[in-house]
């Protein structure tokens, strides 16, 4: 597409951009592939906030990703953790850094420490404490460091953060990724937890892009895909070639 077209065809292609973003109930990890190949998004390189055990790792793998990093406050599931890395990266140097890195720790907005809320749902430890029927099982203590420390190299976000979203995305460098991945609840479930309205308003505010929305069995809970302002715009010129 020329760099002449019209503000209408460029208004056509992200509408067609924005088809996807119907609630579909279906897991993220399997529609991530094609969705980065229909966006124009390259694979370069994914921080996981939340990465509990490492089983979307294999997923991540498939969409090309040089560097991963995996970032994760419960510490019972480093060793999990590591493993499934293991199986399915290298290790290799790329680019001056490791294609596989593992953070034990908590994403905010700055460095420090915070309490770690463990449930009987272990994929549900939270910084926050949680609302109930969920029950804490324990405290911990875990380190807390911003994404945009560990993003080096990455052009992908993916977070699970248990109501802490805002507190990621304030600590990420948003003008270096071109899409996010957020899980949100359409109701808070941990106390000033974020709602994933909440999350909608930040990301556009910021001219990020819903184009992906994926539903979860519970139909409350749902992983939105958004794309960055900057990466809107290329690929409405690849959505309409004319």
């Amino acid at each position: 597409m020329s760099h002449g077209s019209s503000p209408a065809s460029q208004g056509h292609a992200l509408t067609e951009i924005d088809r996807s973003a119907a609630p579909v109930y279906v897991r993220w990890e399997r529609q991530l592939p094609g969705l980065m190949d229909r966006l124009g998004v390259a694979p370069v390189g994914v921080v996981q906030v939340g990465a509990h055990v490492g089983q979307e790792v294999p997923a991540l793998v498939r969409c090309g990703f040089r560097r991963l990093v995996m970032v994760e406050p419960n510490r019972d599931h480093s060793a999990a953790l590591a493993r499934e890395l293991g199986r399915h990266l290298s290790g290799r140097p790329e680019g001056g850094r490791p294609s596989q890195e593992v953070v034990m720790a908590a994403a905010g907005r700055e460095r420090g420490t915070a309490t770690l809320h463990v449930t009987e749902y272990d994929q549900q430890a939270s910084v926050l404490a949680p609302l109930p029927p969920m029950t804490v099982t324990r405290l911990d203590t875990t380190e807390v460091i911003p994404v945009r420390e560990v993003q080096h190299g990455c052009n992908v976000l993916v977070v699970d953060a248990q109501g802490a979203e805002l507190d990621v995305l304030e600590g990420a460098d948003l003008d270096r990724l071109d899409l996010a991945v957020i899980e949100g609840s359409a109701e808070a479930r941990y106390r000033r937890g974020a709602t994933r309205q909440a999350v909608a308003a930040y990301m556009q505010a910021r001219g990020w892009r819903l184009v992906a929305n994926w539903t979860h069995a519970r139909a409350n809970v749902a992983d939105m895909a958004w794309l960055a302002p900057s990466t809107t715009l290329r690929a409405a010129y690849r959505a309409d070639p004319s």
